[in-house]
């Protein structure tokens, strides 16, 4: 344990030093997946972890599903990343899916122009990056422009703007950016199911899953992987994905584990971040895959 505090410490004093000089850093995470840190990406915790912090359970879940014997589509295997961010996650779908043998497309969307930028370089070093489909956009309920509110030293906290009485003393910049729905998107590429699609947007998920419309009354989507940003955010994401066929999973934080209720979270855990909706047609496929018998 006192070995791990030094070689932590030591490592910290040699990435501020690389910092002051360099704007990113190549890291290749225990998942073998290789992409570009930066300064206000949290390095110091993702060397110290071995992956991009408090992705683990998501990265664990997407590895597991995209692995199953069971992932089909008629064609092409699509997965959405709304608020792709740096790309750990799609990495990561990318890598599950080059060893699956079939035709799969991912499909990034990222409103944040530095972010996306930084995107395009993690997404430049795969070698199957002409299967990842990279979108400069905010995803909405409704199409058009919205404000993206922006945070220089935390960029993973950008969001568009849904609380305007925001605490003031909080610094963060503010922009216009191009927002489309899901719906428009499905519709326009044809796309006839989706295996998963991950949402992260800082507490704009609902309005995402909103935007589906008729494709999630349909459940085009088998599975929703997306953040608990507060009870009442959830209870009305929840309400809605209820009422179109999905039930709701828990993740444990970084443990790799998959519950069924929150009365089951782990005490002694660090607290709930991530969930996973799976439509009543992958239900039993997902029981089985993650032995939930119950």
């Amino acid at each position: 344990m006192l070995l791990s505090k030094i070689i932590n410490k030591l490592r910290g004093i040699y990435l501020d030093i690389f910092f002051y000089f360099n704007d990113k850093i190549l890291f290749k995470d225990k998942y073998g997946l290789t992409y570009y840190l930066y300064k206000n990406t949290r390095p110091k915790d993702t060397f110290n972890i071995g992956v991009r912090t408090d992705d683990t359970s998501v990265l664990y879940v997407i590895e597991k599903i995209l692995s199953s014997s069971n992932t089909k589509n008629s064609d092409t295997i699509h997965c959405i990343d709304v608020g792709s961010f740096i790309g750990v996650i799609t990495l990561m779908m990318s890598n599950t899916l080059q060893k699956n043998g079939k035709n799969w497309k991912i499909h990034c969307f990222e409103p944040f122009q530095e972010s996306f930028l930084r995107l395009q370089k993690n997404v430049n070093l795969d070698p199957f990056n002409k299967n990842i489909i990279l979108n400069n956009l905010a995803v909405s309920d409704i199409s058009g422009k919205k404000t993206l509110k922006t945070y220089p030293g935390t960029p993973g906290q950008n969001h568009i703007d849904i609380n305007p009485f925001q605490n003031k003393d909080i610094i963060y910049q503010e922009s216009s950016v191009k927002a489309i729905t899901l719906r428009d998107y499905i519709y326009k590429n044809n796309i006839k199911n989706i295996n998963i699609c991950k949402i992260d947007t800082e507490g704009f998920d609902e309005q995402v899953i909103k935007g589906l419309y008729e494709y999630l009354k349909n459940r085009v989507i088998n599975y929703f992987i997306f953040e608990y940003d507060n009870k009442l955010s959830y209870e009305k994401i929840k309400n809605i994905l209820s009422a179109n066929g999905y039930t709701i999973y828990y993740m444990v934080r970084n443990e790799n584990i998959i519950i069924n209720s929150l009365k089951s979270y782990p005490k002694n855990s660090k607290s709930l971040l991530n969930l996973i909706a799976v439509s009543s047609d992958e239900k039993a496929n997902f029981k089985k895959e993650f032995n939930l018998n119950y």
